[in-house]
């Protein structure tokens, strides 16, 4: 792998920072925004609501392989700005519409342009070096992860006191000074280092496959919950009032801790075997999975939560850093696709069995999921010619 270059680690990172905050920061409103320039009808509202939330995610885990595949053939950072400048125009679009249609197009056209993270995922990998990779992939992580826990707050304070179109613009601009920052900032890795395409192995077989299901199992596991925060929350007889106010919280202190586990594990890989430290990380969060469902109380259940986060949120970038030296963009665009896939599927399998079911079905439900991924992985990749 080639030395290591860390203004392009810091500055795709902060870009993908830029991403997440503008994303989250404007799907806090979104739905009141669907809904004032929505139809009468609130239940022709409502399903407007889902395909226009949902749709930029499942759309992302279709493209994402494709982007990847991208930068055989094309400069990855002219791909990467291009996908920052077009994201930015599309979130200042969104503040002038007043069609539901538009804004649905103009939500598949973010999810399109959200596969730009996978080139950014191979800016970072490919700037770094053996050593480094899987702190540089963590801090990639984090910076998401981060962008995503703040970016509501701000962005709902955002809406009151500047309105939809002020939120959006703000948002817009955002992105693009991080752009700017990439622009002057980050430099190409030699040419030499992006495999001609006919010259690389399969992207998709046995291996990418199983990997793929343990990003996917991981980041359902991660994402599931914030659907179901209000059954939670009256599963513990807390009122409504009381409720609202502990769910940003509670997400809150999850997050924080995903931060935390992502970061310690990620600097730990360097120093240990990392496909045995995903299999033994993948094992305790599944196993905190299952003891969310006989918590006696609500802090010893956040307690919990912030354990389990702190473990399966660092599976994502030890996996890809383990894939890392492959090269081959259609791979990591592949895996990144699972990340999508989990972010879309995670609330819908959350609410759906919760709502034929209970909290304890739910909880080994995604449970179960977990443990297929990880024993799967663990047979395919736990070997001796993998140990390393």
């Amino acid at each position: 792998m080639n030395q290591r270059n860390y203004p392009n680690v810091l500055f795709i990172s902060l870009s993908q920072f830029g991403i997440a905050f503008s994303f989250n920061f404007v799907m806090v409103f979104l739905p009141f925004f669907i809904h004032d320039i929505g139809p009468p009808s609130p239940q022709k509202t409502l399903i407007w609501v889902g395909l226009i939330m949902g749709a930029p995610s499942f759309v992302a885990a279709v493209v994402s392989t494709y982007w990847g595949s991208l930068t055989s053939r094309t400069s990855p950072k002219v791909l990467f700005i291009r996908g920052l400048l077009s994201h930015s125009v599309v979130i200042l679009l969104m503040g002038f519409v007043s069609s539901l249609p538009v804004l649905l197009m103009l939500s598949i056209v973010q999810g399109i342009l959200g596969g730009i993270s996978t080139v950014g995922l191979i800016i970072v990998s490919s700037s770094s070096s053996s050593e480094w990779v899987s702190r540089d992939i963590g801090l990639f992580q984090n910076a998401m992860t981060l962008g995503q826990l703040i970016g509501p707050p701000i962005g709902a304070l955002a809406a009151t006191t500047l309105g939809y179109r002020g939120a959006f613009i703000t948002a817009s601009a955002l992105v693009f000074i991080t752009l700017i920052f990439c622009f002057f900032y980050v430099k190409e890795f030699p040419s030499e280092l992006r495999v001609p395409t006919g010259m690389k192995r399969p992207a998709i077989n046995q291996k990418t496959l199983i990997a793929w299901g343990l990003c996917f199992s991981a980041t359902v596991q991660l994402m599931f919950l914030p659907s179901v925060l209000p059954n939670v929350f009256r599963g513990f007889h807390m009122n409504e009032s009381m409720a609202i106010k502990s769910a940003g919280l509670v997400v809150m202190l999850y997050t924080a801790t995903a931060i935390t586990g992502t970061f310690l594990l990620c600097r730990l890989a360097a120093r240990v075997k990392i496909h045995r430290l995903i299999i033994k990380v993948g094992i305790l969060g599944t196993i905190m999975q299952v003891l969310l469902s006989v918590c006696p109380g609500i802090t010893s259940f956040v307690a919990i939560r912030m354990l389990q986060t702190a473990m399966i949120a660092a599976i994502m970038p030890l996996v890809f850093s383990s894939f890392s030296s492959d090269m081959d963009g259609r791979v990591l665009g592949f895996l990144n696709s699972g990340r999508f896939a989990g972010n879309a599927m995670g609330p819908m399998i959350g609410t759906f069995v919760l709502a034929f079911s209970n909290f304890n079905w739910l909880y080994l439900s995604i449970a179960s999921l977990g443990l297929v991924a990880v024993v799967s992985y663990a047979f395919s990749f736990a070997g001796p010619s993998n140990a390393g």
